[in-house]
């Protein structure tokens, strides 16, 4: 399902707007609009409604776009380390930057983590500046224009301290796992890491049910009100850092193993002209859902899985080969990785272009000596997590 829609590209990085970006945006305009000053426009009602909305799009605007910058010095300074962006997503709190191979070292760990809170102050204090440059010459500093300029300030610098709390896997989150990784193993500097923002999302959930000391003092009100909000970026938060703790886990079980070690060799491939109802029978005999598919030659055609079977009816079967139902992709060659290459290498591939299955080439031969599945991985890293 698609979650999201590219807008555009920025150095070559593509920038998409999430779904629920869509929701966020009409509520950031009438906070805009409505809010009470200095961080709004709800105390000059001698607006009009149109003028008042349209001012409150341009800051809405500008507030996103400071959003955007802010990742894109997380993924330029990550550039600069060789590290692939796949994009930038714009969503209901705020942005990601989809990197791969994100650098262990953790003095460039920190650059990156870092880069993005600097950003959202810089831009914070530019705006504040304006402001009180403005009000330092004594022009009235509640006219529309004076209030946004305040507003975009404050909320950027919100934006910059909320976001180096230390609570993983927020930026703060990875500043703190830099200055851990210096001390300690990457994964377990990981993992203490990860407590710390599983902690805070805890923290963050028992506040959104907290509540109002001035409601209980003032009117004497026992019911609790409770904060979606806050709860909701508390569970996003728990989710995300277990998450990340999970891949990493993955990323240091797979290190040092290759494709060799973990490909399927056996049943592993099927000729191209054999028919669907011989390859039915085999898939029963074998216990096995998918096959690389070859020519007499060896070379690679394609996948035949069970699900592409699946969908024929008895008699659609009969007359048909496995040439028939391949499954390719456009660049085939993205479908095959050689049996020296990392494992992990592996996985990536399998999960940046959601594919369960690639086909294994021998190094020497060029043939396909074997495959190797997403199940597979997922067994292999189990199984090791076992041992130790």
């Amino acid at each position: 399902m698609q979650t999201s829609i590219q807008v555009g590209r920025i150095i070559g990085i593509p920038i998409r707007l999430h779904f629920s970006f869509f929701i966020l945006l009409p509520l950031i305009v009438l906070m805009f609009a409505e809010a009470p000053g200095p961080v709004g426009l709800g105390n000059l009602g001698e607006l009009s409604t149109p003028f008042r909305l349209s001012l409150a799009a341009i800051a809405a605007f500008l507030f996103f776009l400071s959003l955007l910058l802010h990742e894109l010095s997380h993924s330029y300074v990550a550039m600069k380390y060789g590290t692939k962006i796949r994009g930038i997503t714009l969503f209901i709190f705020g942005g990601i930057a989809m990197m791969e191979d994100l650098p262990k070292e953790p003095d460039k760990e920190l650059r990156i983590a870092i880069v993005g809170p600097l950003m959202s102050f810089a831009i914070g204090g530019a705006f504040l500046f304006t402001y009180f440059g403005i009000a330092a010459v004594h022009v009235a500093i509640y006219d529309p224009l004076t209030i946004l300029l305040f507003s975009l300030g404050l909320l950027n610098v919100v934006l910059a301290t909320f976001n180096l709390l230390p609570a993983f896997p927020m930026d703060g989150g990875r500043v703190l796992r830099a200055f851990l990784a210096k001390r300690m193993q990457f994964l377990k500097a990981t993992r203490r890491a990860v407590f710390v923002g599983k902690t805070f999302a805890v923290i963050m959930a028992i506040v959104g049910f907290m509540p109002d000391p001035f409601i209980l003092y003032s009117t004497g009100d026992v019911r609790i009100p409770f904060n979606p909000f806050l709860a909701f970026i508390a569970l996003f938060l728990y989710i995300a850092a277990t998450e990340e703790e999970s891949a990493t886990i993955t990323v240091a079980t797979l290190e040092g193993l290759t494709v060799k070690q973990v490909m399927r060799t056996d049943n592993a491939s099927v000729l191209e002209d054999i028919p669907i109802t011989a390859l039915v029978e085999k898939m029963l005999a074998e216990k096995n859902a998918e096959y690389a598919v070859v020519n007499e030659d060896g070379e690679f055609k394609g996948f035949v899985t069970f699900g592409e079977i699946k969908k024929l009816s008895a008699e659609q079967r009969y007359p048909l080969n496995v040439s028939d139902i391949i499954i390719s992709s456009f660049d085939i060659m993205s479908d095959v990785i050689s049996q020296g290459e990392e494992a992990i290498e592996a996985l990536k591939r399998m999960v940046s272009t959601k594919k369960k299955v690639l086909a294994v080439e021998g190094e020497e031969s060029g043939k396909i000596i074997g495959i190797i599945t997403k199940r597979d991985l997922a067994m292999f890293i189990e199984m090791l997590k076992g041992r130790g």
